[in-house]
């Protein structure tokens, strides 16, 4: 055992960090903070102080790559383009883009040279999305509560949209492995005492035989099949498209011959699955088109870090102005487009960096593992239509394969000790600047988790909290829209107007909510500020061409005005305006109008 643990000791504690790594992508995810996503931070000092010591012990130079010149490269100009220029709240993204950062240097350290087999990261994956397979099957029953009440199956996820992802990712890493295994047994040798069938209550001969036939392939199946189970109960369009550019590429000689009837079918698939979900696709579609028109406005350097959502605001106020169909617009929460983000907030500079290390990352790595590549394809293809590397899951999934790889063992040795010994000392500095700076970043992050945990309903019930404790809050929460529009809504109810349009300022900056123009343009006319409540309902309806309640509120500003020509004609536009849904407050909405008009 000894032996066993000083020749291997390194890698069997490197499979233990991929384990623990792999149970952070299973836990309940949240949309700000997360438990686990702390302690990844002060797990990042352990993880470089481990990769020193086995530099030491082994007598070796850490490898620096060309992805990792070029990570580091985009991370100093993501750092850069944070501070210089930048008026968007963007704690909260920038955080956990460091956190990114700095978990892959930390796995970079840890890893590098490793010896640990693709198969050993293939098995995590199948593992545990059979699990959120499992869970998924348990939700559907009534066995778990699904996390979304709309929906049957969520997983650890919020919604059945990014849940799919991980299954996707199970199903075409396990079909690609498949291509890739030989049929060898689980079990190649019974114990004697197993096989003696004239011994009484021994298992029978053919039983025996069975089991010895069981291969490592049979596993592979099984795991594929129930995800591949599961996930259509999802109805994620993307997880389909990911799922299906995979498969038709790696089994293109297996149909080629019937190619035109089967991307025939494809196609007219497509075409359905559009149409089910249209108003999703067409919102997308209005997303896209919205941040882009913003975008051109500094299409470089881009807006600034932490203002895509603003940007999509902006962009719909002037598309409003043409004749752009609205009708499907909604209030974005999501880019639903990584790249679009990446290019829109961080510009063409940003975007070419990014796409330069996509692509150096997935040469590298399809040399390495075609079923980690694949799989890390297809979650690059999802993430061009969702939301994936939003969430904690997935960045702790490329970011571990992406580590793996580019420190697979290339056996490049040096016998020059001072090298080396500089080398250490390069890594010392680096690991101990790296390790304070994540150390630190966890304690904000431990704090925002804190004050959070202590909002707990107030983003909805404002009186949990007093105005004081809010504006403490501010330092933190400062790009959380939720907390500073039941701040700013809090702030209007006890009449300080004024601060309560700060807080809803800010909050504008940082969401595509109309509700916070809306909210402004109250607090202006509460204020007597009949001209400036005008520009801010106009504003909301600019936001969002396809509400009512803008409209609402401008008919009873001009009534309160005294202008009764133009609070009729307002009155006259919410009875005649078709709202994006049909609903009991929009039902109440023109009924006020109506009765407006025929008093007056």
């Amino acid at each position: 055992m000894i032996e066993i643990l000083r020749k291997y000791g390194d890698e069997i504690l490197r499979v233990g960090i991929v384990l623990i790594m792999m149970l952070t992508t299973v836990v309940a995810v949240e949309i700000r903070w997360m438990k686990s996503e702390v302690w990844i931070f002060y797990g990042v000092p352990a993880l470089l102080l481990m990769g020193m010591l086995f530099f030491i012990r082994r007598k070796q130079r850490f490898q620096f790559t060309s992805t990792d010149a070029i990570a580091v490269t985009w991370f100093a100009y993501y750092v850069g383009r944070s501070w210089i220029g930048n008026e968007w709240p963007c704690r909260m993204e920038f955080l956990k883009t460091a956190e990114l950062f700095l978990l892959y240097a930390a796995l970079r350290v840890a890893f590098d040279r490793t010896k640990i087999s693709a198969w050993v990261l293939i098995a995590y994956i199948l593992a545990f999305g059979c699990y959120e397979a499992y869970l998924g099957v348990s939700q559907m029953y009534g066995d778990e509560r699904s996390r979304h009440n709309l929906f049957a199956l969520t997983g650890n996820f919020l919604n059945p949209g990014p849940y799919s992802a991980y299954l996707m990712i199970g199903v075409v890493v396990g079909l690609v492995a498949l291509k890739d295994m030989s049929n060898r047994a689980i079990i190649t040798r019974m114990p004697n005492v197993v096989c003696l069938n004239n011994l009484k209550d021994k298992v029978p001969a053919k039983i025996v035989e069975y089991i010895k036939a069981i291969t490592w392939k049979h596993l592979v199946i099984a795991a594929v099949a129930i995800m591949a189970v599961v996930l259509p109960a999802t109805w994620s369009r993307a997880a389909f498209l990911g799922v299906a550019v995979v498969v038709l590429f790696i089994y293109r000689d297996k149909y080629w011959k019937y190619r035109y009837i089967l991307w025939g079918g494809i196609l007219l698939a497509s075409v359905v699955f559009y149409f089910v979900k249209q108003g999703s696709a067409d919102g997308r579609l209005i997303i896209w088109k919205a941040a882009l028109t913003t975008w051109v406005d500094a299409p470089w350097f881009g807006i600034g870090i932490g203002g895509f959502l603003h940007a999509v605001a902006e962009g719909i106020a002037r598309l409003s102005t043409t004749n752009t169909d609205l009708s499907s617009a909604g209030v974005a929460d999501y880019a639903y487009n990584v790249l679009l983000k990446i290019v829109v907030e961080q510009g063409v500079v940003g975007g070419l960096m990014a796409v330069a290390f996509a692509v150096v990352a997935l040469i590298k790595m399809s040399r390495n593992s075609s079923a980690l590549f694949w799989g890390m394809v297809t979650l690059l293809v999802f993430a061009m239509f969702s939301y994936p590397f939003d969430l904690l899951p997935y960045k702790v999934i490329a970011v571990l394969v992406v580590a793996w790889s580019e420190s697979k063992d290339e056996n490049q040795k040096t016998n020059d000790q001072s090298q080396k010994t500089i080398g250490w000392i390069k890594v010392f500095l680096l690991s101990c600047f790296l390790g304070i700076a994540s150390w630190q970043a966890g304690k904000m992050v431990s704090r925002c988790l804190k004050i959070e945990k202590n909002l707990g309903m107030a983003y909805s019930f404002s009186d949990f909290y007093s105005v004081e404790e809010g504006f403490e809050w501010m330092s933190s929460e400062g790009d959380n829209h939720e907390f500073l529009f039941a701040f700013g809504k809090k702030l209007r109810e006890e009449g300080r107007y004024k601060e309560s349009n700060a807080v809803l300022s800010q909050g504008a900056k940082c969401s595509a909510d109309p509700m916070f123009y809306v909210l402004m343009g109250n607090n202006y006319k509460d204020m007597k500020h009949y001209d400036l409540a005008e520009k801010s309902y106009y504003k909301a309806f600019a936001v969002m061409p396809n509400r009512l309640y803008p409209y609402h509120q401008l008919m009873l500003l001009y009534k309160d005005w005294g202008d009764m020509k133009k609070a009729k004609a307002m009155a006259k536009r919410v009875v005649e305006m078709k709202p994006k849904v049909d609903s009991r407050l929009t039902r109440d909405i023109k009924k006020k109008a109506e009765d407006f008009l025929r008093e007056n």
